[in-house]
């Protein structure tokens, strides 16, 4: 075979390969207004309700905080007078102060009304949640196995987010979470256990100054 028949094959072989470059890659969670990206999704079953906070209170609320670097928080019930929910009366309310240090600030969680402990997500693929927080903030959600149901207690972590100041809608697929390696059980099976699912809550970031974060109408989908 003459050599100009060698480099003809050679140009066709690069061009073909330049032509499909791009085509595979690595996920990459991607806010859209709010939402992390999500393609070809079809629901599987209907969505479960984890709270609305309709009921006027919020279940098993708690916080912690880099008290070392100053930092605090609160988590309460809406006052309807001066809070408005992204439904109904209700949501969830915590007071902030993310203090001085960079490294970490605070977070906060709850439990369920509806569940007596845990909710029963089988089936569904990601978390639903409803939030706002002061513009720029940066935090991600968590959510924290029940040692119930088949669930071993383990907590796991979401991808970071920024707020708007305005309620925006995140929809974050449960394959996105990954294991909190500090928090929870640390001996489990590595698997987020869907059928025993007990806390839903954010962990701000360190040094970005106090505000308000409001969570609403949280719920598997």
């Amino acid at each position: 075979m003459k050599k100009s028949s060698y480099w003809l094959i050679a140009v066709i072989v690069a061009i073909i390969s330049s032509s499909c470059a791009g085509v595979i890659g690595l996920k990459t969670p991607v806010l859209t207004g709010g939402k992390i990206e999500t393609k070809g999704y079809v629901a599987k079953k209907p969505p479960v309700l984890f709270d609305d906070f309709e009921a006027g209170s919020v279940i098993g609320a708690y916080a912690y905080a880099n008290t070392a670097g100053s930092a605090s928080a609160k988590l309460m019930i809406s006052e309807p007078a001066t809070d408005k929910a992204h439904g109904g009366s209700y949501c969830a309310k915590a007071v902030f102060d993310t203090g001085t240090n960079a490294d970490w600030g605070c977070g906060f969680g709850c439990q369920s009304t509806y569940g007596g402990g845990y909710i029963d997500a089988t089936g569904h693929e990601y978390l639903s949640m409803w939030v706002k927080v002061n513009e720029g903030v940066s935090y991600y959600i968590f959510v924290n196995e029940a040692a119930a149901n088949g669930a071993d207690g383990e907590f796991w972590n979401g991808p970071s987010m920024t707020g708007s100041g305005d309620w925006q809608l995140y929809e974050v697929p449960f394959e996105d979470f990954y294991k909190n390696i500090y928090s929870g059980n640390q001996s489990g099976n590595n698997v987020m256990d869907l059928s025993g699912l007990g806390t839903v809550g954010a962990q701000l970031a360190g040094a970005q100054g106090k505000g308000t974060f409001f969570m609403d109408d949280i719920s598997f989908k």
